[in-house]
């Protein structure tokens, strides 16, 4: 048998790297797992693409064979198996480009070393409301059109001090009832300060607050309390849509005009069209919310692919 895996490191491939599967090792091989790869004169450590893969023209007196799996926990969510290709695809990035996205720095050197923190380890569910939320007619007449169940995607337009994320705060509080995870993306770390109190106020210890001063071992254990559903409110940047939800059931994007959502770096992409992608492989719902919408989301409006909910209205308490 042989299987499809993408080194961590730089490398020539464009889309993965093919290497057989030995007999000691075919009961227990999963995608998304670690393994450990001859490559050149070094050993790598490599993440698992594919298995049971066929070949036809390739020289397989060639093909390397994998040595080890490095742990035997699946790194990677049903959801993330699936859009690490496709990223690659989308945005013509070498597949370790795509795979190195959905993992912190600080995890891999922890799964290179054998110093792995105990995954599976998981709370029982449980969360705390300390303060209760009332819209104005306005907000509701808003919150109502996006929990519609056929409204999926929404374009949420609400002009500033309009009280948006009162009606986010409705929204997860609703998500939290299903035993369902929230993320909450933002543009800016000083964006955070204003929602993140309101947010933090509401829902307490459930809540990740993640910024610029969050260290890099920190930012591990946190991957670790998603992955293992400890943490069910998000509130982060970019980065955050890389990491392994175990449950999600709503992504909301505040500011989505705001071009820190596009990364300049390689591997480039657009946020959205992660968001985007997510949503529609979990069937969740999935708010773009701005008081001054992109051109391209409005357009999208326009042509019935997001639901278009406004609120025109100053929030007065």
């Amino acid at each position: 048998m042989y299987c499809l895996v993408s080194p961590f490191s730089k490398s020539f491939d464009e889309i993965w790297l093919i290497y057989f599967v030995p007999d000691f090792l075919l009961n227990n091989l999963k995608i998304g797992q670690i393994v450990e790869i001859p490559y050149g004169k070094t050993i790598e450590i490599a993440l698992i693409l594919n298995i049971n893969v066929s070949i036809w023209i390739i020289d397989e007196s060639k093909i390397k064979s994998l040595i080890s799996i490095k742990h035997d926990y699946i790194f990677l969510n049903e959801y993330q198996k699936n859009i690490i290709p496709w990223i690659a695809k989308y945005y013509f990035t070498p597949i370790h480009n795509a795979a190195s996205l959905f993992f912190p720095k600080n995890l891999l050197e922890k799964v290179n070393k054998d110093k792995i923190p105990d995954f599976i380890t998981k709370t029982e569910y449980k969360y705390t409301f300390t303060k209760d939320i009332k819209l104005t007619d306005a907000q509701d007449k808003a919150y109502q059109e996006i929990k519609k169940k056929n409204n999926k995607k929404n374009l949420f337009y609400g002009i500033t001090w309009s009280g948006k994320t009162e009606i986010y705060i409705k929204l997860i509080k609703e998500v939290l009832n299903k035993w369902e995870q929230s993320l909450l993306l933002i543009p800016e770390i000083i964006l955070s300060n204003q929602i993140s109190t309101k947010i933090k106020e509401v829902f307490w210890v459930d809540v990740i607050i993640i910024n610029s001063t969050v260290s890099a071992a920190k930012k591990t254990w946190y991957w670790c309390d998603i992955k293992t559903w400890k943490a069910k409110i998000i509130l982060w940047t970019r980065s955050s849509i890389f990491y392994p939800f175990n449950k999600l059931g709503l992504i909301i994007v505040d500011e989505e005009h705001d071009n820190s959502y596009v990364s300049d770096q390689a591997p480039r992409y657009h946020s959205l069209d992660i968001v985007n992608y997510i949503a529609n492989y979990l069937d969740i719902k999935l708010i773009l919310a701005s008081g001054t919408p992109s051109v391209t989301s409005m357009y999208k409006a326009i042509k019935w692919e997001y639901k278009l909910v406004n609120l025109l209205e100053k929030y007065k308490k």
